[in-house]
């Protein structure tokens, strides 16, 4: 009995140590990292598998054991084929294995994805009063969900979310589907979309409360433009608040639906304003190589009376230009679109080698067209005095009516990377008008800017200008055209091109042409390089005798436009190296 003892207890031990052996060592796999391998799929699916895998979200943890690694790992092929199920594939083999390699381990995943579900059948039907609403079935033509397509659950789920936003952004508050099914048939691989979707009935605008006290009630109802009684559509309640915001009546404008009223089947809509200030004071000094030193101070009365009626005064110094302007703005019948301007100014002004003074008074009237171009129709009353040096002075006192248009597109108006802008003006006067001789005045510019890429940008500029004057010399300093500057060819200096009298002196001349291309290459932040070619002149006869600069800036982007600091040089003629700093919007 002693004797037999001792020896099963070292059998015993002897057996302890073996099982010990046979354990996988903790030690090296124990918080190591995991990395996932995945084969077979295109870079959507795999990314979508990835962010399905419990092995990977689990994989930071640092007292995650091997035995935990290799329980998440047996998840694996489900997870996987769970996450490729709304890329339409059902049935793919997955093979899946997992290995440590030194301290990490390594999850390796085949997947061959097998053949993918196909939309075989599409049923979607609209009842009730939208069955023939153009959005909703616009929604329905829009949609990529195809016959013969690879089903994609999420193409699915856009087209039924789509159905209900558009229905409930059109007044069809009770819209319910009566039948909304997705049938995968995955041993046929055909898939079944149906989706029958009743809007119910339409529901319309009812009672508008706004809330203000300081326009009048007609004014605002023509801003607000929400008739109590037309179909509810959310557009026309946010429309309504860009445009109570964008007449500066109003510092804050909330608009909001009511609760629907299936008894009547209409829509409260409620209006919260806060006012603006009535007046804003503006300051500013600047520099520029055109203007030199300037300075602005304006003041704007926001409104002055509860017809909305608005008004403003700008006082501008600088050394080439002065001007004393003031205006006073009714609102017409869309008081956002379509507005009644009367202007008056003084200025003093150097255009080339002559002085203007000039007094003048006019009315316009200003229209935003659906098109999208702006439309100004205008007469003004100019008295103008032109001083050519050694020269009699030339008086003028004629009426001046004339037309121009301007449209605008851009994605940003300050810092554009895509967008253009066309404006043209015509005016003319006539001896029976006061004019010290017959003239027509045409002018167009347009002017562009495309990108590519993050870093670059184009610009492209040109204008145009056309006179037919009887006497030239009898035609008052504003009415000619000039080159030269910093909006023009930048080799010269402002309004330094143009015909020249006997005496050498820059007169002016009777046509226009200008052209500019610019490229721009961003190197740092804000920060741009840039290079450009300007051509134009002014011209007593239609011919392209233009000068041509060519140069190089510092572009810096700002909130306010973009900041050029840059040197250009006439190629057309032997001329020093000209310096310029300007800041304008780009188009």
């Amino acid at each position: 009995m002693t004797s037999r003892a001792p020896t099963a207890g070292r059998g015993i031990l002897v057996l302890l140590l073996a099982c010990c052996a046979l354990l996988p060592a903790p030690t090296h796999a124990a918080g190591a990292p995991i990395r996932v391998e995945i084969s077979g799929v295109d870079r959507e699916i795999e990314d979508n598998i990835r962010g399905s895998l419990t092995l990977l979200r689990l994989a930071d943890r640092e007292n995650l054991s091997a035995a935990a690694v290799r329980r998440l790992h047996g998840r694996v092929p489900r997870e996987a084929r769970e996450a490729m199920r709304p890329f339409g594939f059902y049935r793919p083999h997955i093979e899946s294995r997992l290995q440590l390699e030194g301290e990490q381990w390594l999850a390796v995943i085949d997947i061959d994805p097998g053949d993918p579900v196909i939309v075989s059948e599409i049923d979607v039907r609209l009842s009730g009063a939208g069955s023939g609403d153009e959005q909703l079935l616009r929604v329905i033509e829009q949609s990529p969900l195809r016959v013969g397509r690879r089903l994609r659950h999420q193409e699915h789920d856009r087209l039924r979310n789509s159905l209900q936003g558009v229905a409930a952004m059109r007044g069809y508050f009770e819209a319910q589907f009566e039948v909304r099914r997705l049938e995968v048939d995955v041993a046929e691989s055909a898939a079944r979309v149906v989706l029958h979707l009743d809007t119910g009935p339409r529901y319309r605008f009812g009672e508008v409360t706004i809330r203000q006290d300081i326009l009048n009630e007609d004014l605002v109802a023509r801003i607000v433009n929400i008739p109590a009684g037309d179909y509810y559509n959310a557009d026309a309640l946010l429309q309504a608040q860009y445009r109570m915001t964008d007449t500066l009546y109003f510092a804050s404008v909330v608009v909001e639906a009511g609760t629907p009223d299936p008894a009547t089947l209409t829509v409260p809509v409620n209006i919260e304003t806060t006012p603006t200030r009535r007046q804003r004071i503006r300051a500013g000094i600047g520099y520029a190589t055109d203007t030199g030193f300037r300075g602005t101070l304006g003041i704007d009365w926001r409104r002055l009376n509860d017809r909305g009626h608005s008004a403003s005064a700008l006082l501008r110094v600088s050394q080439n230009f002065n001007e004393l302007s003031a205006r006073y703005l009714v609102p017409l019948d869309d008081p956002l679109n379509e507005r009644l301007l009367f202007r008056g100014s003084l200025a003093y002004e150097d255009l080339g080698d002559l002085e203007s003074r000039r007094a003048q008074l006019g009315v316009s009237q200003v229209t935003r067209l659906r098109s999208g171009w702006q439309r100004i129709l205008y007469t003004d009353l100019l008295e103008e005095r032109t001083r050519v040096p050694g020269e009699p002075e030339l008086e003028d006192l004629l009426v001046l009516p004339g037309v121009s248009v301007e449209r605008l597109v851009a994605d940003d108006v300050l810092v554009t990377r895509r967008g253009f802008r066309l404006r043209g003006d015509l005016r003319g006067s006539h001896e029976a008008l006061g004019a010290g001789t017959n003239f027509l005045r045409f002018e167009a510019d347009a002017n562009l800017v495309r990108s590519l890429g993050q870093d670059w940008r184009f610009f492209g500029r040109s204008s145009v200008g056309i006179g037919l004057v009887d006497d030239f010399g009898a035609l008052p300093a504003s009415q000619r055209f000039f080159a030269g500057g910093d909006m023009s060819v930048r080799g010269y200096d402002l309004n330094t091109l143009g015909p020249r009298d006997a005496n050498g002196n820059v007169i002016g001349g009777r046509h226009l042409v200008f052209g500019s291309l610019e490229a721009e290459r961003r190197v740092w932040n804000r920060l741009a390089l840039a290079a450009f070619v300007d051509a134009g002149n002014a011209l007593d006869t239609f011919e392209l005798d233009v000068e041509v600069a060519v140069g190089a800036a510092v572009n810096i982007l700002t909130p306010v436009g973009t900041v050029r600091i840059g040197a250009a040089r006439s190629v057309t003629e032997s001329l020093d190296w000209r310096f310029y700093l300007s800041i304008r919007p780009d188009l």
